[in-house]
């Protein structure tokens, strides 16, 4: 009984395996079957030239059943073999060959039509302008068409078709950040190493908005510096809550731990406090490598500015701009003073910001430069400051334009993006032997650093003592080396980013490698690498860029370190200044989601496939 019911499951499955299959058996159309059925081939599939039904299977008996069915008339009004029948399907395969060609061209259209509107959305987000800019700027294509091709009725429709409202802009760039997005992860999926930085401010709804900027660097040297997210802070802005909205953006992107280099901050406590801050948080979790943190150095700068205290200059001096501006009546007259007044003079008086790095640099040199009108304006107004008429303080004031000056313009080295830790440190550390130099000068009545004093003394017409700016270069000295003593600590260790063949042997320390002794073998080796040397002129990503890895794996793997480091963060507070034309009071309704969007778009250095990103949408809205 077994035997036979075993016998009869291996027939049942004999026969399963002896099913024909329609895919096995490898069929094609015959051409033969467009006169006999009125059939052709289009897109795999047969397409009947009468009625527009498609047939998957290549099979005559089911061309055939379908033709005597639904055409049998066919056959009378049009017999086989002659030419009436002949000029029959001539004229159907004609019109079919149209209808496609129509087809592709409208479908060609609509795609150059769909590509436009997202570049013009990328240039809308590119230039931070409202999303309803879009149909504005249609109008002005269709009054530009009607000016310039009245008669191109083609250019006309597609302009027409352009979709433009206000919310296919914002799907538009929406569907741009997460391609960028997309991009971004999977660069920092494949980096060698990355670090961030983070700040904080305010929008106009007075929500706080963390910042956070990565830095990454490939395997093979490739700098990127790109806007990681911008997450908006609940309630408090604690180490606490920054540490995990930080780590809720690393789990969102997916990115290792393992590969974190450095973290720059401003110098709140949240951020660098030891304890409860940001970074001391983070080195005390054991998920955390042993990483370098840095507290902004532009920030660190202005703090070594404010050593400069000469608030005898400062308050009459701020005190005279803030009548003159503050009062529209007032500042009409004092421009209008200015005009009148013969030579080439400044049009008007800045207002003094403090949260802005070079205002009052600006202020003071400015104030400097129309000191005569001021005196005159002042005087018709019948305010007294006799200090505009003393030559000691037009003398602390000259020399506190100079200084300013010298300090703005480390300023201005300091910023900008895909700057290197030996470019900040090089502007750091010569602006500390600048500051030795100017001290020495005006010990030996040397004022060729100071334009601006050497003038006033020669109109004061005596000559003044010097100790006390002696002095307060000796105070501006002590701050810079106090506020970058780590920097100075870290130096040698950053010189071999440009110069590692006259660096030291044991120069490289932890956390950039992990093996001391060997990079120190490296080190020697490297130095007498004749080959490289010749490279060095090239840059420092270049060189590092042919250093082989497989000779030098920990020096090269410091190198990549280092290059990946943030020491500022000029990346976030420009981005705080983009935000404030993104979500100014005109927009402060936008959406977090939408302020990130039109933040990334804005400032990112990536060039989107908007092709691909097209083809993309166009494919969505098939299936």
């Amino acid at each position: 009984m077994h035997a036979d019911r075993r016998l009869a499951f291996f027939v049942k499955m004999a026969k399963c395996k002896a099913k024909r299959k329609y895919d096995d058996e490898h069929r094609t159309f015959l051409e033969e079957w467009e006169d006999a059925y009125f059939f052709i081939e289009r897109n795999g599939k047969s397409l009947c030239l009468l009625c527009d039904t498609t047939i998957s299977h290549y099979k005559a008996s089911n061309l055939q059943r379908h033709f005597s069915t639904l055409h049998a008339n066919i056959d009378k009004d049009f017999p086989k073999g002659t030419e009436l029948r002949k000029q029959k399907l001539s004229t159907l395969k004609s019109q079919v060959k149209r209808q496609s060609q129509m087809f592709q061209q409208l479908t060609k259209r609509g795609e150059a039509v769909t590509l436009a509107s997202y570049k013009v959305a990328w240039n809308i987000a590119r230039a931070k302008k409202p999303y309803n800019e879009g149909e504005f700027l249609k109008q002005c294509f269709v009054d530009l068409i009607d000016i310039l091709a009245p008669d191109n009725k083609q250019l006309k429709d597609s302009i027409t078709d352009l979709q433009m409202s206000r919310h296919t802009v914002e799907t538009r760039i929406s569907d741009i950040n997460n391609a960028l997005e997309s991009d971004l992860h999977a660069d920092l999926n494949a980096c060698a190493y990355f670090s961030v930085a983070l700040d904080e401010s305010c929008d106009i709804q007075d929500k706080p908005q963390l910042a956070i900027f990565v830095r990454m660097i490939s395997e093979d040297c490739v700098v990127k510096e790109e806007l990681l997210d911008i997450v908006p802070l609940k309630d408090r802005t604690r180490g606490t809550d920054v540490k995990e909205a930080m780590m809720e953006v690393f789990k969102t992107a997916n990115m290792s731990l393992e590969k974190l280099t450095a973290i720059a901050t401003d110098g709140a406590p949240s951020m660098i406090g030891s304890v409860n801050g940001l970074v001391g948080l983070c080195k005390g979790d054991d998920l955390f490598p042993d990483f370098w943190n840095f507290h902004c150095i532009i920030h660190r700068e202005q703090l070594v500015s404010k050593t400069l205290n000469l608030d005898h200059v400062m308050k009459p001096m701020m005190e005279i701009v803030n009548y003159i501006r503050t009062h529209a009546l007032t500042h009409r007259q004092f421009k209008n003073l200015i005009a009148d007044l013969d030579g080439d003079l400044p049009g008007d008086l800045p207002l003094h910001c403090a949260v802005r790095w070079l205002s009052r640099g600006k202020v003071v040199s400015r104030f400097l430069e129309l000191l005569e009108p001021v005196k005159l304006f002042m005087a018709e107004k019948n305010k007294s400051y006799p200090q505009l008429s003393d030559p000691k303080w037009l003398m602390d004031l000259a020399f506190l334009v100079d200084m300013l000056s010298h300090l703005d313009k480390l300023n201005l080295d300091l910023q900008g993006k895909l700057k290197t830790l030996p470019d900040l440190t090089q502007s750091v550390f010569s602006f500390v032997n600048k500051v030795k130099l100017f001290k020495v000068h005006i010990q030996n009545g040397n004022l060729s650093h100071f334009p601006s004093l050497r003038s006033a003394q020669q109109k004061a017409g005596i000559r003044m003592n010097m100790g006390q700016y002696v002095k307060m270069l000796a105070q501006l000295y002590g701050s810079i080396t106090s506020r970058f003593e780590d920097l100075q600590q870290k130096r040698p260790q950053i010189a071999l980013l440009i110069d590692p063949f006259n660096a030291e042997a044991d120069c490289l320390k932890s956390p950039l490698v992990t093996d001391e002794a060997a990079s120190e073998l490296e080190m020697i080796e490297l130095r007498e690498d004749d080959r490289l040397k010749s490279l060095l002129k090239e840059g420092p990503v270049a060189f590092w860029r042919v250093v082989p890895t497989e000779k030098y794996p920990c020096v090269k793997r410091a190198a990549l370190k280092l290059l990946s480091m943030f020491s500022s963060t000029y990346v976030c507070e420009s981005l705080f200044s983009t935000l404030k034309h993104v979500k100014s009071k005109h927009r402060s309704v936008l959406t977090d989601t939408h302020v990130k969007e039109l933040l990334r778009v804005a400032t990112t250095e990536y060039q989107p496939d908007l092709q691909r990103i097209t083809r993309n949408k166009r494919c969505q809205k098939s299936h």
